[in-house]
């Protein structure tokens, strides 16, 4: 278990109140779960859909890549990793 830096953007660090946090974590999923823990059922929601399926405008990424690209929500983490997640901005 490795201590992650996450940076949250948007709607997410506006509901967190900040925009950066430190959690201990072993996979991405870890992660998310002391995210939802800390900030409750209004930050659950703004990532997981009702079925507790990642939302398809959650984009997360580790170090930099794409979780679709890696084992998603399984996705290892080791000590000081950077998790970034950005909800997906729409209108036009």
């Amino acid at each position: 278990m490795g201590r992650i830096k996450i940076t949250l953007s948007g709607a997410l660090a506006k509901i967190a109140g900040e925009k950066t946090v430190d959690v201990e974590a072993s996979t991405l999923k870890e992660a998310i779960s002391a995210l939802t823990a800390r900030y409750g059922e209004q930050f659950k929601n703004r990532i997981y859909d009702e079925k507790d399926k990642l939302r398809r405008f959650v984009n997360i990424y580790v170090n930099g890549k794409d979780i679709r690209f890696l084992d998603q929500l399984d996705t290892q983490l080791n000590d000081e990793d950077k998790v970034s997640i950005i909800p997906a901005v729409g209108g036009g």
